[in-house]
């Protein structure tokens, strides 16, 4: 088939494809429609390793992917006294940013002269669980 794209001139390349219809379908707008299907795949083109300018790249469309021969073991998971530990650490160096926060935040109240934030910091303070 000859098409013109912008003035230049081509040919399309016509697919040699052979389709089957399968058994579903349905009705669309009042049409008939069937899903297709390809009776034989059609082989890949073949892939070259190529380099412009230093820049490496492939060609084709490689439809099937090498799977990798060596698969990377899994790293072993701490035990789970190690993991209570390091969780037990994470906890208090959070809770010491949090009252260090609220410290920050009871100074910058006192100077300003914000009685109401300053009684409620206060209250939080009292509820919050320091441990």
């Amino acid at each position: 088939m000859k098409l013109t794209y912008r003035g230049v001139k081509y040919e399309a390349e016509t697919s040699n494809l052979v389709v089957g219809q399968g058994k579903i379908g349905g009705k669309y707008r009042g049409q008939n429609w069937r899903v297709h299907y390809p009776l034989e795949v059609p082989k890949p083109e073949p892939m070259y390793d190529l380099k412009y300018r230093g820049v490496p790249y492939c060609t084709g469309q490689g439809s099937i992917v090498e799977q990798p021969k060596s698969v990377a073991k899994p790293v072993a998971a701490p035990r789970r006294k190690q993991r209570e530990k390091v969780l037990d650490q994470i906890k208090i160096a959070h809770l010491a940013n949090i009252r260090r926060t609220l410290e920050r935040r009871m100074q910058v109240a006192k100077a300003r002269g914000d009685q109401q934030l300053v009684r409620l910091l206060e209250a939080e303070q009292m509820a919050f669980p320091w441990q």
